[in-house]
């Protein structure tokens, strides 16, 4: 086995295992979050915490950080913007250190940093959807509970507290969420708005909508969340059927952006060093660039063919 060869196996273990450390951070750690908001003892060192959380804060004010922020909240993570851009340098200099066995400076740290960068996308969007796909089941029994409470004749802000305590996570996470604003100064409308740009979906937008419109104009709220309930049921068991007929679909999308990484390794390994010699060029970069388009475009075709809204 040449040392490409064994380069690219050691990239692929350095992937691997920062594509674990970011999926732990992001599905786990859920008994630490819960310990720091009982008011619990932190684990972590009181004055790098401190360091920590000041940069987060200043990471915040910037359009960039904000979104990033609002977007682990999406993913469901206890993980601030500033540990997980930590996280991603760490792991893009270690790939572009392993890269540097293969191709010149520049090149790996292109790839090194964009295939980290881009990897943590994928499995932060992936949590997301997951997230997300939780949360519109819920939302059926959701819209009871709303009901339910405003039937007992409490407001809609206390019945999405009730919502909040009764119906399990995300859901709950996500009324105590709405809540939290809500006390902070938000309007009723602006928190759930703020819901749907964390869980984007038709589902939480009819929800949201539906709350919206009754909090401007009135009407039997309890009627309006009943047939709600009804309606999203009904969306649910449609969306379960169209997943289970595209499935094969969906399994196609991901064998071909594995064929694209294993053709290059199986070039490397009939030909050992072929990737310096086609990155040290204008024309192999070239050649790379454009074949790499052509895949992420392909794979971004087949994905959008099976993604259907329904």
């Amino acid at each position: 086995m040449g040392k490409d060869t064994q380069a690219l196996l050691l990239l692929a273990v350095v992937v691997v295992l920062a594509l674990g450390g970011i999926m732990t951070l992001l599905a786990g750690s859920t008994r630490r979050a819960e310990l720091v908001l009982r008011g619990g003892e932190s684990l972590d060192d009181p004055n790098a915490r401190r360091i920590l959380d000041a940069l987060d804060a200043r990471l915040k004010r910037t359009d960039a950080g904000q979104k990033l922020a609002t977007w682990l909240q999406a993913c469901g993570a206890p993980l601030a913007a500033i540990d997980l851009v930590g996280i991603v340098l760490a792991a893009g200099l270690v790939a572009t250190l392993v890269l540097l066995t293969l191709v010149p400076l520049v090149p790996a740290i292109v790839i090194g940093f964009g295939v980290v960068i881009l990897s943590a996308r994928i499995l932060g969007e992936r949590r997301r959807r997951e997230r997300s796909e939780a949360f519109i089941v819920q939302l059926p029994e959701l819209a009871r509970t709303l009901s339910n409470a405003s039937a007992a004749g409490l407001s809609m802000a206390g019945s999405i507290q009730i919502a909040a305590r009764e119906v399990a996570d995300p859901a709950g996470m996500e009324m105590r969420s709405v809540m939290t604003e809500m006390r902070l100064g938000r309007s009723l409308e602006e928190a759930m708005e703020r819901l749907r740009d964390r869980l984007p979906s038709r589902e939480t937008a009819v929800l949201v909508t539906t709350i919206a419109i009754q909090q401007r104009a009135g009407g039997d709220t309890v009627h309006a969340l009943q047939e709600l309930s009804e309606t999203l049921e009904a969306r649910k068991d449609l969306r379960r059927e169209v997943r289970t007929l595209l499935s094969g679909s969906v399994f196609t999308s991901y064998l071909v952006a594995g064929m694209g990484v294993a053709t290059i390794v199986l070039l490397n390994v009939v030909s050992p060093g072929v990737l310096r010699q086609m990155t040290t060029s204008f024309v192999g970069l070239a050649a790379f660039f454009v074949a790499g388009v052509l895949w992420t475009v392909a794979f971004m075709l087949i994905r959008s063919t099976t993604r259907v809204d329904v």
